[in-house]
């Protein structure tokens, strides 16, 4: 029987290792000045996603070996169906508004939906996504998405 804790790392380690191929093809920014060419960031993303799946595997296979019983998940569960409603709607918003508000409006919205009532877990979520833009925009010297609208 498939288990989504195989299936799903597995899927992402065959798009990984897809996406690692073309994005050799990405050309280097030739008009900004930075320290890091466009293959950089992208390739360091997929490494750190195989190496990520490769670990939950490995995790799932030591459980699995401990645990004789063998109780089965479905592979689609409404909590994974909201998390790719969540990265499709996110990517979208993306697009249209930019990578800074949209980030906001999506950190904001996901521990809305999970009611997270602490407001320090607010100011971290809008504060990483205010680092991230700064530390891409001042010390790497690299355009986030902008969107269509602005």
């Amino acid at each position: 029987m498939l288990d989504r804790n195989v299936v799903f790392p597995s899927i992402v380690i065959l798009l990984s290792a897809i996406a690692f191929f073309f994005i050799g093809q990405f050309d280097e920014p030739m008009y900004q000045e930075a320290s890091v060419d466009a293959k950089f960031f992208p390739r360091a993303i997929v490494i750190g996603q195989i190496i990520l799946c490769i670990a939950l595997i490995l995790q799932h296979k030591a459980k699995s070996k401990l645990n004789s019983s063998q109780d089965t998940t479905p592979i689609f569960s409404k909590l994974s169906i909201f998390g790719l409603g969540f990265l499709v709607g996110y990517a979208v918003l993306m697009s249209f508004v930019g990578y800074l508000i949209a980030s906001v409006i999506a950190f904001i919205s996901y521990l809305a939906y999970f009611k997270v009532k602490k407001p320090l877990y607010y100011f971290v979520a809008v504060s990483f996504v205010f680092g991230i833009y700064y530390l891409f925009g001042t010390v790497f010297v690299i355009v986030l998405p902008e969107g269509s609208l602005f």
